[in-house]
């Protein structure tokens, strides 16, 4: 069994004094979720992780949330049935964080797992298998402001009570469910340096301007057939509004109740949906903060 590193419940105060309950894994603060989602306790859940049994055909998709996961997910799918049938799950059945393990193992080949943890958190035959990565990296102020939303939306769950103001500052000067912005992306970044794992890396606001390339790129990356007539098909079949229609009408989501009356895992999915929520000052604080995180860093970030 592989090991895994001290665990433990942290509280985070924000700056009004709200609390958000987290765990410490490995190092890392991650989000805080009932035995019951994931079947285990949180050292047994993060073991079976490591354990995981990696098949040859096996994708993983990695990111930061509120970075496109869904998105892309679906678009893999498509592109391995080669057609624009939308899967019946959700992503969230092949998630390393939320699936159940047991269940993640007996999913039928080919799967697409999926995960926003860190380098160090993920199954060990991964890197000794080198299965192919998908990075997936959104501008940090969209990127914050979705997640925000995406947390007041299961507030039942993560019982995070703070606004958008105490969201912002966490996310730059203190911490969030796996780490900020900056430091899932500049791990990965190291990550990537030295890994023999082969990987295809590309930004949210890429994939929203030239998204055929992109469908095309990952086709090839994938080793898969794609036709400029399908990679157009699977573009539109995976507009943000088809997914969302999708995921209220077709898809078993299992998570639905989770959510607050009103609110899902898809809200607007634009860029530049930050500019209505951000102060001026909250704007000039993120580019301060991303000019010194990212000033040895080859990350390039994207607002429009």
């Amino acid at each position: 069994m592989e090991n895994v590193g001290n665990i433990k419940e942290i509280v985070i105060k924000d700056k009004s004094g709200n609390d958000f309950k987290m765990i410490e894994v490995d190092g890392v603060y991650l989000t805080s979720v009932g035995e019951e989602l994931v079947g285990n306790k949180p050292e047994v859940h993060f073991r079976k992780i490591k354990d995981l049994k990696i098949r040859d055909d096996d994708v993983m998709i990695c990111a930061y949330p509120k970075a496109g996961t869904h998105w892309i997910w679906e678009v893999i799918q498509m592109l391995r049935t080669q057609s624009t049938e939308y899967n019946k799950q959700i992503k969230e059945k092949q998630m390393l964080r939320f699936g159940q393990m047991g269940g993640i193992d007996q999913e039928p080949s080919p799967r697409v797992l999926n995960s926003h943890l860190w380098p160090r958190h993920l199954p060990a035959e991964m890197f000794s298998k080198k299965t192919k990565i998908i990075y997936l990296f959104r501008n940090p102020k969209d990127t914050i402001v979705s997640y925000f939303f995406h947390v007041s939306g299961v507030q039942p769950i993560l019982k995070y009570y703070g606004n958008i103001r105490d969201f912002v500052d966490m996310s730059l000067y203190k911490t969030l469910p796996y780490g900020t912005w900056y430091d899932h992306v500049l791990e990965w970044e190291k990550f990537f340096e030295t890994t023999e794992n082969p990987f295809y890396q590309f930004s949210y606001e890429d994939m929203q301007e030239n998204p055929v390339e992109h469908v095309k790129g990952l086709a090839k990356f994938l080793d898969l057939p794609a036709s400029d007539e399908l990679c157009k098909a699977i573009v539109e079949a995976c507009s943000f509004k088809k997914l969302k229609r999708a995921n209220e009408e077709i898809k078993d989501d299992f998570l639905k109740d989770d959510w607050k009356e009103g609110t899902s895992v898809y809200r607007k999915g634009k860029v530049g949906d930050w500019k209505n929520w951000l102060t001026v000052a909250e704007s000039e604080s993120f580019d301060k903060v991303t000019e010194e995180k990212l000033k040895n860093s080859k990350v390039k970030v994207r607002y429009t």
